[in-house]
């Protein structure tokens, strides 16, 4: 007898049936449904993977369109989906209607797989087991978005009391989170987020770190040793390194020397996605981690495709054998608008992706102009703080309003913080429009998705970025929820929509195929591993390959690639500038003529004297083909430098954000006529400059309404910050490290303050508005161990500021130090 596969099950009268499922589920009988359930329990115990799946989707899909949970009871306990049979039976009355002596058996059962207030499946638990037994090697743990890995990083904590413990996370919006969900854990204890939170000889530390903060702390501190080194969403190893972007390098480059430094080092790679151990393998360590996969599935997505310019709708049969993937539908309405889509199909939270924050903004706008105003005691008082705090004509709140909010790298990290939580706990807030932020671990609930522009960056998501945004919706938290839960979240809806803000020559049946949706092509997934650091790595660039590993042997002073000879640099200013991460030039090629510079430089008393020594020793030698950044070629004008010294003086001087926003704005309308007409704001621009320039980075700002100049204040004051911490304090560091420049500026400099109270609650990652507020109203209610680089907050602090009533940003921003009571 032939093996059943999707292509022959396609040939027959299946397709017809379970197509009439998906298209109109209301124009099916009880015979229909009666041959579906017997073809879905002969699928189910089928030797093909995908067979099985599809067996699997049919339960759901009869349970969700019959309410008839019956045989999804039964078969979720046979498989081991104990989260499943249990919700059943505890929140869909199944224990009144059926029980009996089997189904209380059943139950008993189920209770072994409780942990606090949550079941876990069979694999979840089984994968908890075979992990915590091997808490002393290297391993990789490869399961789904929600799979809890969250509660796996909690568990190493618990048996590893008496450890050196590092958490690396790839975003600083990751690493407050990550920080959050400890303290609730393990209660009121010092968290390592900055290098400088670390005392030396410091033990039992738990640090969580983005590796730029790691390599810093490495560096820093040449005996540190890690006893656990955890690599959260591992798969950005594999990440292509370039002019651009270093991050993999980097990464790879802490955890080699967290190794070099510690032969029993145990690494622990976390990941919701690889195809084999292999590509994880790091060159320079003899590390072999054990392999921990899930083959478990719970969720199976349901894919809807909108085409505005044809008026189409249609499902996505992922599993068929035919030709035909998409199955169209009738609409319910001719559409004009992505929003109207969005309003027409949304389910009580929804996630909206967008690639860039300028689309983002602008769709915001779009969906709330067809928007109610949708107003509570809680949303009024959060729009109240966004305008006190930020600015009267500030976007985001007109959105919020309407229970829209949005979610990028250039919302200011306090507000994004506070806008997740009330989007989180407050039911009128139905949608968040978001990029590539989310990506990376930000939890959030949601039940349905629209992707309304399906890239990252200049190319379209990557299998792995797409699957790991859509494993966003529907967490197990979303579905298995006693109040708001609900099993037909195990058939989470993704909706594509090629509209306004969607490539017009997208074809979303490739793009299908090419992230690995297509049930025939799924087996076909492998990594792409372009790290040259990686032993299995694909870079074929011999140059890329040698910049990779002068860059890993000059990090730090710890001697790595001993048998292999590669480049060094001969002077102190070259060492730091391979330290600090300098790629504004070749520093091989010039750190002779930096250092010839140092002879006759004078230690610097001012700002202005630091940028002087900053344009002579780094920003004249700015390489001609140095694309990385317009922001890096500005900073060899006057005018910019002398942009970037208006911006650290404000910061010096202690203004908050709202009069930055002021003063930004002031100081555009200012500009005279011809000025105004090329201001640089990067992505948001609208305008090119030059004759060979492509990049839309300038605007003329006097065409823009007072409104337009405030928010597009907001989002330039945070990226130009954000350069200015990444970047421009590179060289900072280096010159202070040179002792060209007195510690107290340097201080100032770095932090806005020379205040080492302040300084302290700075690096516990809390905003220089908030720690000017705590420093000068409410000192009785933390306290600064200055010699361990600690502070300590009192538990009251929190209720004290709203009965003062302080802006709700600010008690939000304050609560990620102190854990949930």
């Amino acid at each position: 007898m032939k093996k059943l596969t999707l292509k022959r099950l396609y040939n027959t009268t299946f397709k017809e049936l379970y197509w009439k499922l998906l298209t109109t589920p209301d124009k099916m009988d009880v015979k229909d449904y009666e041959v579906l359930l017997s073809l879905g329990t002969y699928f189910v115990g089928r030797e093909n993977e995908h067979i099985r799946k599809l067996g699997y989707r049919l339960f759901l899909l009869y349970s969700k369109h019959t309410k008839d949970y019956k045989p999804l009871y039964e078969l979720s306990l046979n498989k081991g989906l104990i989260p499943i049979s249990q919700f059943i039976y505890e929140n869909m009355r199944y224990g009144e209607d059926f029980g009996n002596l089997h189904t209380e058996i059943n139950t008993a059962v189920n209770k072994e797989y409780k942990v606090g207030d949550q079941y876990k499946t069979v694999g979840q638990s089984e994968l908890h087991e075979a992990v915590m037994a091997c808490r002393h090697s290297s391993y990789i743990v490869v399961a789904p978005t929600s799979y809890g890995k969250t509660e796996l990083i909690l568990s190493f904590l618990d048996t590893s009391k008496y450890q050196n413990i590092c958490i690396v996370t790839p975003t600083k919006s990751l690493l407050a989170q990550t920080k959050k969900r400890i303290l609730n854990h393990i209660g009121t204890r010092k968290i390592i987020t900055q290098p400088e939170m670390y005392s030396e000889g410091e033990s039992n530390i738990i640090a969580v770190l983005t590796q730029e903060r790691l390599l810093r702390l490495l560096q820093n501190n040449p005996n540190l040793k890690f006893d656990i080194l955890v690599i959260d969403e591992a798969h950005n190893l594999l990440d292509k390194f370039s002019k651009s972007s270093s991050r993999s390098i980097l990464l790879a480059s802490v955890i080699i020397i967290c190794h070099t430094r510690n032969d029993h080092l145990s690494c622990r790679y976390l990941t919701p996605f690889l195809s084999s151990k292999d590509s994880i393998i790091l060159k320079y360590i003899a590390e072999q981690p054990e392999w921990f996969t899930v083959s478990e599935t719970m969720k199976s997505e349901m894919f809807y495709v909108h085409d505005l310019d044809d008026s189409t709708f249609g499902v996505l049969d992922q599993f068929s054998g035919d030709k035909e993937k998409i199955i169209y539908k009738e609409k319910k309405r001719i559409y004009s608008k992505d929003a109207e889509i969005v309003i027409d199909y949304a389910d009580k939270k929804n996630i909206i992706y967008l690639n860039t924050p300028k689309k983002i903004e602008s769709f915001a706008n779009e969906l709330t102009s067809n928007l109610g105003i949708s107003m509570n005691d809680k949303i009024k008082k959060a729009v109240s703080d966004l305008r006190e705090f930020i600015h009267e004509d500030y976007e985001l709140a007109n959105n919020l309003e309407r229970g829209v909010i949005y979610h990028h790298g250039s919302v200011p990290e306090f507000v994004r913080y506070y806008i997740e939580n009330l989007y989180s706990y407050v039911p009128e807030i139905r949608y968040i429009i978001a990029n590539s932020t989310l990506l990376e671990g930000v939890n959030i609930p949601a039940t349905k998705m629209f992707i309304l522009d399906p890239k990252r960056g200049n190319g379209n998501l990557k299998s792995s970025d797409f699957k790991n945004l859509i494993g966003r919706v529907c967490r197990f938290g979303d579905i298995f929820n006693p109040e708001t839960g609900s099993l037909d979240y195990l058939l989470p809806e993704i909706h594509i929509i090629k509209g306004r803000y969607c490539s017009k020559n997208f074809n979303v049946l490739k793009f299908f195929k090419s992230r690995h949706v297509l049930a025939e092509n799924e087996d076909d997934i492998k990594d792409e591993i372009f790290n040259p650091l990686l032993k299995n790595h694909m870079q074929i660039d011999k140059d890329v390959i040698e910049q990779a590993e002068v860059m890993l042997e000059n990090f730090s002073d710890d001697n790595i690639l001993t048998e292999k000879t590669v480049a060094t640099p001969k002077s102190l200013i070259g060492r730091l500038c391979f330290q600090n991460n300098v790629r504004i030039f070749d520093v091989l090629l010039v750190e002779e003529k930096l250092n010839a510079q140092l002879a006759g430089m004078q230690q610097a008393h001012k700002l202005e004297n630091v940028f002087s020594l900053m344009k002579s020793l780094f920003f004249d030698y700015i390489a001609e083909d140095e694309n990385s950044s317009n922001n890096i070629k500005r900073l060899k004008e006057q005018r910019a430098q002398q942009f970037y010294m208006m911006l650290i003086n404000w910061r010096m001087s202690g203004k908050t954000l709202k009069e930055m926003i002021t003063q930004i704005v002031a100081y555009w309308n200012r500009l005279n006529k011809q000025q105004s007409k090329f201001v640089y704001v990067g992505n948001w621009g609208d305008k090119t400059r030059g004759t060979n320039s492509h990049q839309k980075y300038w605007t003329d700002i006097g065409e823009k309404s007072n409104q337009e100049k405030v928010n597009l204040a907001i989002v330039r004051l945070k990226e130009e910050f954000d350069f200015i911490d990444n970047e421009i304090i590179k060289y900072i560091e280096i010159l202070y490290s040179l002792e060209l420049i007195e510690e107290k500026l340097y201080l100032k400099l770095k932090y806005g303050t020379s205040n080492k109270d302040k300084i302290a609650l700075l690096n516990c990652g809390i905003s220089n508005t908030l720690t000017n507020i705590l420093f000068d109203k409410y000192k009785e209610f933390y306290e600064v161990n200055t010699l361990n680089n600690e502070v300590s907050f009192k538990k009251k602090l929190i209720e004290t500021m709203e009965s003062n009533g302080e802006n709700g940003i600010l008690i939000s921003e304050l609560s990620i130090n102190l854990p949930v009571n």
